[in-house]
């Protein structure tokens, strides 16, 4: 709950917490065993920015620790952050990205060159692509 920045929730009802809230609580929920794969559909989707970059930041340092994570995304963004991005379409695997590990610090802040660098190189792929 700390890393993910909702332990002033523990004690609060459902009823009493905003949506984005309670998608960091269902994230935290799914982390808490450290799984061999976490399943993530959306989960940056009814989150601020900030929230959001917590998230991430919180799966890419369960990845770090051996953990896979299988996001669906249609933010290219959060897309970039990905070793390999399969684009599909009407359930058809229509083209992959392999972008590989970041080469910053995944604790902390990345380096900002290396991510506007994979936001661009994303982005081009999903033009090309059609999307």
């Amino acid at each position: 709950m700390e890393e993910l920045q909702i332990r002033n929730l523990a004690q609060r009802r459902v009823n009493e917490v905003s949506g984005g809230q309670l998608q960091r609580a269902c994230i935290c929920r799914s982390m808490m065993m450290k799984p061999e794969i976490i399943f993530a559909d959306e989960p940056t989707g009814a989150l601020n920015q900030t929230a959001a970059q917590e998230v991430i930041e919180a799966f890419l340092r369960m990845n770090c620790q051996g953990s896979t994570i299988m996001m669906v995304t249609h933010d290219s963004r959060i897309a970039a952050m990905c070793e390999r991005i399969l684009y599909i379409l009407d359930g058809e695997i229509q083209g992959e990205l392999i972008l590989g590990k970041y080469t910053g610090n995944y604790v902390g802040r990345y380096i900002q060159d290396d991510r506007r660098e994979r936001e661009q190189k994303t982005s081009r792929w999903l033009e090309h692509m059609g999307w």
